[in-house]
């Protein structure tokens, strides 16, 4: 059993860390959701320019009915008009007033309807161009996402053989110095495990009692707790 292989474990463990961090801070993460959002932003942009064309192609179409109508009226007060039906001059002058004011409202309509046709045609436009906008947004995602599934499968790759190699380190070493070893972890992180070099333990912040230094040195275990800092140390 080589206790120093303890130190290939916790440097494993470091490696991991990184690596999962590296996962999870991606920059490719930062650009996806940047770009989500720029495409819920195209999306209510475009919901609003439909419905606004849908309004406005219901007006045109309103107004084209209504100059049907009218349209309708004209031609019926015309047959009237000549067919012999109205005879007095007065009468007849009523139904020419009537017929002249309804061509001027069914001008007006059809005027009406030439400008919502036109407002819906601009507006058909804006869509079109808008839609072909999201759908680049739409591209990029898609592209985004697979590059973010590449490098996590190939992080979690290395992952994969990392936890293999630990594993078989961990099943050489002693299972209360693994244990020890865990516990500590979440306190010293990557110096959870250290050297006593030059008379000291290198994980200590300052100098070591000479007490505490004869004790380590004279030490029949290569494993030792410093009582000054907490950390495992390997001499």
């Amino acid at each position: 059993m080589n206790h120093h292989d303890l130190l290939e474990v916790q440097r494993l463990d470091v490696e991991a860390a990184q690596l999962l961090h590296q996962r999870a801070t991606l920059a490719q993460r930062e650009q996806l959701s940047s770009t989500q959002l720029a495409l819920q932003g195209k999306s209510a942009e475009l919901e609003e320019l439909k419905l606004s064309q849908i309004e406005v192609m219901t007006r045109q179409k309103r107004y084209e009915d209504e100059a049907q109508i009218v349209a309708t009226k004209i031609e019926s007060d015309q047959v009237r008009l000549y067919s012999g039906e109205v005879s007095g001059i007065r009468d007849l002058q009523a139904l020419q007033q009537e017929i002249d004011t309804l061509r001027k409202r069914q001008s007006d309509l059809e005027d009406e309807a030439l400008s919502a046709m036109e407002v819906a045609e601009s507006l058909a436009g804006k869509v079109a161009e808008l839609s072909g906008e999201a759908a680049v947004v739409e591209q990029r995602i898609g592209a985004l996402t697979s590059e973010i599934a590449a490098a996590e499968a190939k992080i979690d790759a290395q992952l994969k053989s990392i936890d293999a190699e630990k594993a078989a380190l961990e099943a050489a070493l002693d299972g209360k110095l693994i244990a020890d070893y865990q516990r500590l972890r979440p306190t010293f992180g990557s110096a959870t495990v250290v050297r006593f070099e030059h008379g000291k333990c290198v994980g200590c912040p300052s100098m070591m009692p000479a007490m505490e230094v004869d004790r380590m040195k004279r030490a029949s275990s290569d494993v030792l707790s410093c009582d000054e800092c907490g950390r495992i140390v390997l001499l």
